[in-house]
């Protein structure tokens, strides 16, 4: 049944020419709902008919598939070691969506440049095959976490209301900033207490961003905070599919309509996300310690 699941995924995404729309999922600190967020976005597009795929490459942290309920046979670390092919390794989850595991023993800050053209060469079938590929990445401003961002056609960055994720979430996007050729920077206001808390959350970050990047930070959505959500992650059940009427499910389908009601960003060259990616040589996150926001 397994080898019979990997052809059909072979013969849906053989569309040589077609490229899918990268989402990068970030956070400048953990413990914002990153990946609840990213698991989520992703089922809420699949369940509005869009091919999506999630990649889990949170370092040494991959857990999108506990939050998703599945036992993955394979991983990401299997397809850079050439164990199995990339199609071989996805996971069918919840709502439609499909899943590459994440590896906690692969550490991709260390890939030479022959290492990112091979991972590019195994991601261009997802690419082609794929509406949305949403990239779960690291917490915080990792070499890694910078360079899928950049890569992107758009990095969600995610955050809650209180001061120091505030602070995280500006130092990331002006890591992101200053890499030249990044895609379309957009904040998400996790666990906001009502429409007016996020509301504030997010015009302060977009008006320092604004004031000494010199950038446009698009405020994509806020969810707001549901007791149940905690709740179905210790289920093993996203909370879109476990309480689909609650306040936090609406914002999450919410924000995912939003991305289906608008054009795609526009192409950034002749190349898409892949080669961009192993293209990506010599990206530092370090710098002096930011101050604009403060606390």
């Amino acid at each position: 049944m397994a080898m019979d699941q990997a052809e059909r995924l072979r013969q849906m995404m053989d569309l040589p020419g077609r490229r899918g729309r990268m989402i990068a999922v970030a956070s400048g600190k953990g413990g914002v709902g990153k990946t609840n967020v990213a698991v989520n976005l992703g089922i809420s597009l699949a369940r509005l008919g869009k091919r999506t795929v999630l990649i889990d490459v949170d370092i040494g942290l991959a857990n999108a598939d506990v939050i998703l309920g599945v036992q993955p046979r394979f991983h990401l670390g299997n397809v850079l070691a050439g164990e199995v092919g990339i199609l071989d390794a996805l996971v069918p989850g919840p709502g439609g969506l499909q899943l590459l595991p994440g590896s906690t023993a692969t550490s991709f800050s260390d890939l030479s440049e022959g290492e990112r053209g091979f991972l590019a060469s195994r991601f261009r079938q997802l690419e082609a095959g794929s509406d949305f590929m949403i990239i779960d990445t690291a917490a915080g401003i990792s070499r890694n976490v910078i360079e899928f961002s950049r890569a992107a056609d758009e990095v969600l960055v995610v955050t809650t209301p209180e001061p120091t994720a505030i602070t995280d979430a500006y130092a990331l996007i002006k890591a992101v900033a200053r890499e030249k050729g990044h895609g379309r920077i957009r904040l998400v206001v996790n666990q906001a207490i009502d429409r007016t808390d996020a509301g504030r959350v997010s015009e302060r970050i977009r008006a320092v961003a604004r004031r000494f990047l010199g950038i446009e930070v698009d405020n994509l959505g806020y969810i707001l905070r549901d007791d149940r959500v905690p709740a179905a992650v210790r289920r093993r059940r996203p909370f879109v599919l476990d309480t689909p009427r609650t306040p936090a499910s609406v914002c999450i389908r919410a924000i995912a309509e939003r991305l289906l009601g608008e054009p795609p960003p526009a192409p950034r060259g002749p190349t898409g996300f892949l080669e961009r990616f192993a293209g990506t040589i010599g990206v530092r996150a370090t710098g002096p310690v930011l101050r604009e926001v403060g606390r």
